[in-house]
């Protein structure tokens, strides 16, 4: 049982902009995927994005270097 997370309820106030910022999230995910997927998840994603978002953005800078060595390297030939 150590591989079992547990998991919190977490009650939040949004404001009608937010909310339908959320909708339309739901919207777009159901259209294009076929599948609904609940507010609650997409939060939770958001909330995953913005606590590894420093991690992301190092994953695109070495990305992005190795990019711009290539370039380099078919300009100096």
């Amino acid at each position: 049982m150590q591989g079992k997370k547990i998991l919190y309820k977490v009650v939040s106030f949004v404001s009608r902009d937010e909310l339908d910022f959320l909708d339309s999230i739901t919207k777009d995910l159901y259209f294009s995927s076929g599948k609904k997927v609940p507010r609650s998840q997409i939060i939770k994603e958001i909330i995953h994005i913005s606590k590894n978002i420093n991690q992301f953005k190092k994953e695109i800078m070495r990305d992005l270097n190795r990019e711009i060595e290539k370039i380099k390297k078919e300009v100096e030939k």
